[in-house]
């Protein structure tokens, strides 16, 4: 089962968010969307994954919580850029984690 945070960011180019969730979530292939999750490394603050790879069972059971989704890997970069931007003004850091913790 994916775990979605409860107000994660749409990119533009997604028209039916719900309806991609949906498929994503019955293991239905979603060609030409990425989703952004919270990193598992330490070192990263945000990971960028095709939604191709959670065809496979095992990827989707370790997939970390999903905080974004977009429609093509430009936008997905472009989406991050926001993301991080609006982290940052908000809370002055970083702390990516902490921050979908308390929102």
């Amino acid at each position: 089962m994916l775990k979605w945070h409860k107000h994660y960011y749409t990119g533009s180019g997604v028209k039916n968010s719900s309806r991609i969730r949906r498929r994503l979530e019955h293991g239905n292939p979603v060609p030409g969307i990425y989703l952004i999750t919270l990193s598992d490394n330490p070192r990263n603050l945000l990971e960028i994954l095709s939604a191709l790879t959670l065809i496979q069972e095992s990827a989707a059971d370790m997939c970390p919580e999903i905080v974004g989704i977009a429609k093509g890997k430009e936008e997905a970069m472009d989406l991050v850029t926001e993301m991080i931007r609006t982290i940052f003004s908000e809370t002055g850091g970083f702390e990516v984690k902490e921050y979908w913790k308390n929102r």
